[in-house]
């Protein structure tokens, strides 16, 4: 029964927190709600200019003199809903259980992540019947907008040595490490000149099914404006370049783009026969993974076109040929993790000049700052003018933790299963915390079971989120329970 009460309070937190509207930038009233939370259970709690939110709570074990540990969570929600939702945001979410799972009841996104974690903590807060440390709360803002709040972070007052992330959406697997990063813009100058062509051609690429340029850059999907610069290689000499585009974001594979050809009417068989052949390579390359076609739609008729100029064309060959894209290095534990990574996002002309947006990526720093050599070094020797911005750092694996053994310990005697320790190639708030609070810190992160997360489809798994915090209390107890073991690593 005690049981049953405890998790109903759990859930009871998740609906609560749920009704405070909590869209990244708009962290002042659920900021506000936590701190008076903790002060209506005598608990010491603060908010900075940034909505962060520290909160302490003293162990629950007379005399405790062992370390002390960090829970760490954002506040911040990504909200989005269905076209046909009636939904207002600031009404905050509903949630209904549905089959064995948590749902937004009104076409939106749910918000379990991070809802979850801010539901642990408050539970966690009311606990005075398990044997717990001393608990530092740290809730941040904006996370899902940059990092934006614990890139702001002052952590002078911070006593932790042993962190935990609550925002992994895996049960049993439990991130050790992740991957910094930096943007990079490039701007490449192009000429134009005016020709008289015979004929022209649109060609649309469609199939390719992108993804996130960390977690999906290894699968080895097609990226479409490697696949433009194909296309238009093939075509020089052949035909001339009026458009070439490739609408998206840094983060994201690129996944659509067009390009527009022409040519005199004696060399249109010798262009469509090489881009049909390229199709059929393309193809296959990319067989099992995606559907790539080549949607050629053919243009008739003399007209003038204002298309770039031989120069100009080679230079946006080599510039899409040599700039990096996909995974450049792999973890040496992990053959399955990339440790270092490049994409290109997007590729779009601005006036005279063709805009790419690039993410770098890696979990070692000094390849992160060998990446940008190398984008500097291509970007002077193809005349392009670059500018890095968004640099973020990386978590590095630790080569021993006790945290990570006492977690392994507690799952696999909870579960009955072996736990998973692996990295995650993008970037989260452990690689800034690992940065300001120093090398000491033995962080890990973990969660329960979400699906979907960032869309209206987002729901959470209601048995592991409670075997979330069970599990969660159950480390606890062992951080204390063998607190002088720990307190001298």
């Amino acid at each position: 029964m005690a049981k049953q009460n405890r998790r109903k309070e759990l859930l009871h937190f998740f609906k609560t927190i749920c009704r405070i509207p909590r869209q990244s930038g708009d962290e002042e009233a659920i900021s506000r709600y936590m701190v008076e939370f903790a002060k209506s259970r005598g608990l010491a709690a603060e908010r900075d200019a940034f909505c962060n939110v520290l909160i302490r709570k003293p162990a629950t074990i007379p005399g405790y003199s062992g370390p002390t540990v960090i829970l760490q969570g954002h506040m911040d929600m990504v909200y989005v809903k269905t076209p046909e939702s009636a939904h207002i945001y600031k009404d905050g979410i509903r949630v209904k259980e549905e089959d064995g799972f948590l749902r937004a009841a009104d076409g939106t996104s749910l918000g379990a992540d991070n809802g979850l974690a801010l539901a642990c903590v408050m539970d966690l807060m009311d606990r005075r019947d398990r044997r717990l440390p001393a608990l530092e709360i740290l809730l941040t803002a904006s996370e899902e907008t940059g990092l934006e709040g614990v890139k702001n972070l002052e952590l002078h007052d911070v006593r932790g040595t042993y962190l935990i992330n609550l925002d992994a959406e895996e049960e049993g697997v439990f991130i050790t490490s992740c991957a910094g990063g930096v943007r990079t813009d490039l701007s490449l100058p192009l000429a134009y000149e005016t020709k008289a062509e015979e004929t022209g051609v649109l060609l649309t690429l469609e199939g390719l099914r992108g993804g996130h340029s960390g977690l999906d850059i290894g699968l080895g999907r097609a990226n479409a404006v490697r696949i433009l610069g194909r296309i238009l290689s093939h075509a020089n000499g052949l035909a001339d370049c009026s458009y070439l585009e490739s609408l998206g974001k840094a983060n994201a594979i690129a996944s659509q783009g067009s390009v527009r050809l022409h040519m005199s009417q004696e060399r249109r068989e010798a262009l469509l026969e090489k881009l049909c052949s390229l199709e059929r390579d393309v193809r296959q390359e990319f067989a099992g993974t995606e559907e790539i076609r080549f949607r050629i739609e053919e243009r008739a008729g003399a007209q003038e076109a204002r298309v770039l100029t031989q120069e100009s064309m080679e230079k946006l060959i080599q510039a899409i040929t040599l700039l990096p894209c996909g995974v450049l290095t792999w973890d040496r534990k992990n053959r399955e993790l990339a440790q270092t990574s490049s994409n290109i996002g997007s590729m779009a002309i601005a006036g005279d000049r063709m805009i790419f947006l690039c993410s770098g990526r890696s979990s070692v720093k000094r390849e992160k700052e060998r990446l940008k050599e190398y984008m500097q070094v291509l970007a002077q020797a193809l005349g392009m003018q670059y500018r890095f911005h968004g640099d973020y750092p990386q978590w590095e694996y630790a080569g021993r933790s006790r945290l990570r053994e006492i977690c392994g310990e507690v799952y696999a005697a909870y579960s009955g299963r072996d736990a998973v320790f692996t990295g995650i190639h993008a970037g989260i708030e452990c690689g800034y915390l690992a940065e300001k609070l120093g090398s000491h810190i033995d962080m890990i992160s973990c969660g329960a079971n979400l699906y979907d997360v960032h869309t209206p489809a987002e729901r959470a798994e209601v048995e592991s989120f409670y075997r979330m915090e069970e599990i969660l209390i159950a480390v606890l107890e062992r951080v204390a329970a063998c607190q002088r073991d720990l307190h001298l690593n």
